[in-house]
């Protein structure tokens, strides 16, 4: 019997395996909900007010703790960068090419299946209303691109003030509920910062242990306690049972959801670091890790392409929620991860081609407004779709424009080239 791997000091590999294993939850839920049918064919949610499916998402409604991860993993990499002298200019542009770069290529591929669906005479009224179902996944980017460049402002106060910060985040947002629930008020988009800023300050708190010196039982009642607080808002202040309604915009019942889902984190991490230890588990972890934004941003291309040939072919589309329609799921299912397999094998390799960011000084307002810029990018995804083209067009030219600009860098002189040492451990945070 294989001894277990050694797992490495200078990284927790609790936070991959929870990140790993929520990738499938998501790319499975996004499939599920993709609904196709009537006549004229038109794309819908397949899921909305499906109620088994909205007791589950209590459990399975899992983007709290992408935002959890992330800010253990944001928190980790910008300590490492300040430490070697790193600005957070730099910081901010090395994140935001990260981000945004991916971007580029999988609207260009999703735009290229949509219209060549609309030169072969597919419904444009479908194919409109499909291609805004499939950039709905995109709005992770530009709000987890706003939670990341403010890492170093809320890594300063997370060290100087936790408590208020926590306090003031959570308070915040309830006063955006209470605005938009109980006056009416448009603030709700608000809490798409709040929220989530919330719930990265949690892993930052994960980061330096504060979970980990909690009893056991303290957490498990903060867990409950969370949870709890979420059956009121429920049963006393008409908030959804569904946490999917919860989460455009993000309300405070998501903010609790976050708090209880990283006190259970904490709760089960010493399993599974033992867990993750084992080679099979390390090796699946593994290739989340590397393919992870692969399979996060290209499923959607998968389903445009898995669509498209259903539509070629000629197969019928099954009435949802009907028994056909549910003995079809695992097919639907299995087409888009034969393409998500394939995207990991190319996409990889074609991103490889794009330069490396110059070694040169960039003043952090350009920072900011590149990376504003690759917001109000995707944010016309978001809003208007890929389709008419001409909107497309628009929102992959402006993250196009900024990610090359934040590649080239300045306006200043390139920067001295560090030393291999120097390299190498800027190299070991950027991977963090």
């Amino acid at each position: 019997m294989r001894a277990p791997v050694r797992i490495p000091e200078d990284r927790d590999l609790s936070i991959d395996f929870a990140r790993a294993m929520c990738l499938p939850v998501v790319v499975v839920l996004h499939a599920m909900q993709m609904g196709i049918g009537g006549d004229p064919l038109r794309a819908f949610n397949a899921l909305d007010g499906f109620e088994p499916l909205a007791w589950a998402t209590w459990p399975l409604m899992i983007m709290p703790v992408f935002f959890i991860c992330g800010g253990f993993a944001s928190i980790t990499q910008w300590r490492r960068l300040r430490g070697h002298g790193e600005t957070v200019a730099h910081y901010i542009r090395v994140r935001a090419v990260r981000l945004a770069q991916p971007v580029v290529s999988v609207t260009a591929a999703v735009g290229l299946v949509l219209a060549l669906m609309l030169a072969s005479g597919a419904d444009p009224g479908f194919v409109q209303g499909f291609a805004l179902r499939l950039a709905e996944p995109l709005w992770f980017i530009p709000v987890y691109l706003i939670c990341t460049a403010l890492v170093p402002v809320m890594s300063w106060l997370h060290r100087h003030a936790p408590w208020p910060t926590y306090l003031g985040l959570a308070g915040a947002a309830a006063v955006v509920d209470a605005s938009t629930r109980g006056a009416g008020l448009p603030l709700g988009a608000l809490n798409w910062v709040f929220v989530w800023l919330f719930a990265q300050q949690l892993g930052f708190g994960l980061r330096d242990g504060w979970f980990a010196r909690r009893s056991p039982w303290l957490l498990a009642g903060l867990a409950i306690g969370a949870y709890g607080f979420i059956g009121v808002l429920v049963a006393g202040f008409g908030y959804s049972h569904d946490m999917l309604d919860n989460l455009n915009p993000p309300s405070v019942a998501i903010l609790a959801l976050a708090l209880g889902q990283v006190c259970l984190f904490a709760l089960l991490q010493p399993a599974i670091r033992r867990f993750v230890g084992h080679r099979a588990v390390l090796g699946l972890v593994f290739v989340f890790g590397v393919y992870g934004m692969v399979i996060y941003l290209w499923h959607t291309f998968a389903m445009a392409v898995v669509t498209a040939a259903q539509l070629t072919i000629g197969l019928p589309f099954p009435p949802v929620l009907s028994p056909t329609w549910w003995a079809t799921r695992p097919l639907w299912i299995l087409a888009i991860a034969i393409v998500i397999a394939g995207c990991c094998l190319v996409v990889p390799k074609l991103e490889a081609h794009w330069p490396a960011p110059v070694e040169r000084r960039t003043p952090l307002v350009m920072v900011v407004t590149w990376a504003l810029c690759v917001v109000a990018g995707v944010g016309v995804f978001l809003t208007m779709g890929y389709v008419p083209l001409v909107h497309g067009l628009l929102g992959w030219s402006l993250v196009t424009l900024a990610v090359i600009a934040l590649i080239v860098g300045g306006p200043g002189p390139r920067a001295p080239r560090p030393r291999a040492d120097e390299v190498d451990a800027v190299a070991a945070a950027a991977r963090a």
